[in-house]
């Protein structure tokens, strides 16, 4: 209905009258984000490619592109939410070495032995790394989880030669008698912690029920770097502490100072 504007009366008109029709494409629904007009693109990933090197692959493409004026183009879905989980998986493992830290050096008394033991941690992230690549398997938030469990493991084999070293040297032997003493001593405790480990998740690696390709990737990294670690601790963590221990021998000086109460009881008895 039309109404004038002068006379104030109503008339009815066809609409074809006071329009034009023209077929064309419109947005079926319109979404917005912040006050801002959103379109989204969703796809598919086929199976057998990793979201990561797609993602990434997407991303360079996307930079090179010259989007219109007022528009941008951001990228959310299942790999925003990798990056956050791989962001909280970091500060796990950053939280993780510090809380071993303080308490061996609680258990210790000292600073110095669990940070030579600290050093068995980069030479099994070493390992894993070297399983990743062995088969063929990518980094994923399940092999970063598989990072943290290898960080926890694998001090174990430092605190076992580390300690030992410290009772023989406590006792009155020399440092490097009691080094290649408890290397020889220990190397069976060692070898059987981290084989009865690596027995335990060789299920996960050659299991192929359901759900079985998503926890591989963790059972990978802890199998490789329980095996590469625990061959290097028994020859490196040696070498390390045979470097940062002091000079003077605590045997020596342990045996002087006995010798000395025993000298200083024995004016008190003259």
């Amino acid at each position: 209905k039309l109404t004038g504007a002068v006379s104030g009366k109503e008339k009815e008109v066809t609409l074809d009258q006071v329009a034009n029709f023209r077929n064309s494409d419109s947005l079926s629904s319109i979404n917005r984000n912040q006050q801002e007009r959103t379109l989204s693109v969703t796809s598919e990933i086929k199976d057998g490619y990793n979201v990561g090197k797609v993602s990434s692959a997407v991303q360079k493409k996307i930079k090179k592109y010259n989007a219109p004026k007022g528009y941008s183009i951001t990228m959310k879905g299942e790999m925003e939410s990798i990056q956050e989980t791989t962001g909280q998986i970091g500060l796990m493992l950053l939280l993780a070495v510090a809380f071993m830290y303080l308490i061996m050096v609680a258990q210790f008394q000292s600073l110095k032995s669990p940070f030579i033991i600290l050093f068995t941690i980069p030479m099994a992230f070493t390992g894993g790394f070297l399983g990743l690549l062995i088969t063929g398997k990518d980094l994923s938030a399940i092999a970063m989880i598989g990072f943290v469990m290898l960080a926890g493991i694998i001090v174990n084999n430092g605190i076992v030669l580390v300690d030992y070293i410290n009772q023989l040297r406590a006792q009155g032997m020399e440092k490097k008698e009691a080094i290649m003493t408890a290397g020889r001593t220990r190397m069976r405790p060692v070898l059987m912690t981290a084989m009865t480990t690596i027995l335990a998740l060789s299920t996960m690696v050659f299991s192929h029920d359901m759900g079985a390709d998503m926890s591989r990737p963790m059972s990978v990294v802890t199998i490789g770097g329980l095996t590469y670690g625990t061959l290097l601790t028994l020859i490196v963590i040696p070498c390390i502490y045979d470097v940062f221990s002091r000079g003077k021998e605590r045997g020596k000086r342990s045996r002087k100072k006995l010798f000395l109460k025993e000298g200083k009881k024995e004016q008190a008895d003259e």
